[in-house]
Parts: C-alpha cells; structure tokens; sequence
C-alpha cells in the first residue's frame, strides 16, 4: 500500500472524548465507504522503540475529494489517541492505505440496515454520506435504516449530519443510549436489544460496526429476525 504525509486541515472537538480531524487527501488515494487507513505520527515510538501505528476507520466519503475524515476517540491510556489530541492544524499526520474489506456493496438493496455503536459510526458514515449524497445509479436511497447507540446524550457523533439525512427523509434513525437520562426522546438499552421494537420491514443487506461485544450480539439478533447470514458485513474494534 503507499504511503503519504497527509497535513491537519481542521479538528473539530464533536464530543468531550471524539474529535473529528479534516486531512488533506493525498493526490491519487481512493478507497470504498467501510475502508480503514494506518496512521502514524513523526517522532511517536512505543516501548520497544519501534514507530506506533493505529488504524482508523475514514468516516469521509469518496465524494469528498479535497480531505479525508478521522474519528477518533481519546483515552487516557491510550498512547496515539492522546498525542491525536494534541495536534493542530498545519501539523502533518503519516497514513497508508487503503485496507480492510468491510464495504459498501453495489448496489445498494432496497431496506439496507446499518448498525453501530460508538465511534463505530466512522466507516457507516461514509457510507450513508455516499448514499445520501451520490448521484450514481443504484446508490440513492431506499429506505435505509441506522440504529446508532452510544452512552450518553453527549456523545451523539454526527447527530447534526445524520438528524438531517432523516429530516430530508432520506434515512430513518434510531437512536439509543446505555441508561436512562435527562432531555433524551429516543430508546434507552443496548442496540441489539432495541433492534426487534423496529423490525417490521423486508430485510436485506445489514451493516454493523461497534465493539467486540455488541457486533456479535447484533448478528445473533438479525438472523433471529430473518435476515439472510450471507448478507451481514461486519467490523469492530
């Protein structure tokens, strides 16, 4: 895979613990909404003493041809996070790419359902920007459906973007949270657990992204449903 230098364009704090960071798209770099690209930082060794390297899911779409997008979540022991955080625009971030085979299949079915937890949203993102944005045949949507569950109100990544794809009636959201909590309208448990309160609609093509213990649970769900094995793609983290 080739390398570039890719500098800071922008880094827009999205939550207390997500910032978003705008790079600049490397000439000759294309990838597929669901892919992942390595990134690295001048002068970031480990222990070992060996260049730490993460991977991070783009959450741009292909359509955005000027930058690419990281989501990327900050935790305190977390040694690239951290120094992620710490940047500022102008500042030049190391990325290969791209890799992974979790993406977007072509054509898009009618009822196509995504599913993430998290900063799992990242790769869904690019995909339902694609989607919603594409003037492509086969690619506009078709009833599709995200169910997006994070821990609190707060940290609701791309609720402006998203909320509008679904006030343009382009997408029908359904958000959750873990526990219960002030201000909040929408469903309250774990994603897989809200998935059969929406379940009356033909299934097809199903996409999840979100930690280890809940993209299991979800396939669990969805077969439980009816939903064909073959058609489910999956990522996580």
């Amino acid at each position: 895979m080739a390398s570039y230098r890719a500098g800071v364009l922008e880094i827009v704090n999205e939550t207390p613990r997500v910032n978003l960071f705008r790079l600049e798209r490397p000439k000759g770099f294309s990838f597929v909404p669901g892919q992942f690209l390595m990134a690295s930082i001048d002068g970031l060794y480990g222990r070992e003493g060996a260049l730490v390297k993460r991977s991070y899911s783009i959450a741009s779409s292909p359509l955005d041809k000027d930058y690419l997008e990281l989501c990327i979540t900050r935790a305190d022991n977390g040694l690239f996070s951290v120094a992620m955080h710490e940047l500022d625009t102008g500042d030049v971030v190391n990325i290969s790419g791209p890799y992974g085979v979790f993406s977007l299949k072509l054509p898009v079915p009618e009822n196509a359902t995504f599913i993430a937890g998290g900063s799992g949203i990242a790769p869904i993102r690019s995909m339902l920007r694609t989607l919603c944005s594409s003037p492509a045949p086969n690619a506009a949507p078709n009833g599709l459906r995200l169910f997006y569950g994070f821990r609190t109100p707060h940290e609701f990544i791309y609720r402006d973007e998203l909320q509008g794809y679904a006030k343009k009636k382009k997408l029908v959201l359904h958000t959750t949270i873990d526990a219960p909590a002030d201000n909040w309208g929408g469903d309250v448990g774990f994603v897989p657990e809200i998935l059969p309160k929406y379940s009356d609609y033909a299934k097809s093509d199903a996409y999840i992204c979100g930690p280890p213990v809940m993209v299991p649970a979800a396939i669990k769900v969805l077969s439980g449903l009816g939903f064909d094995g073959k058609r489910i793609y999956r990522e996580q983290w």
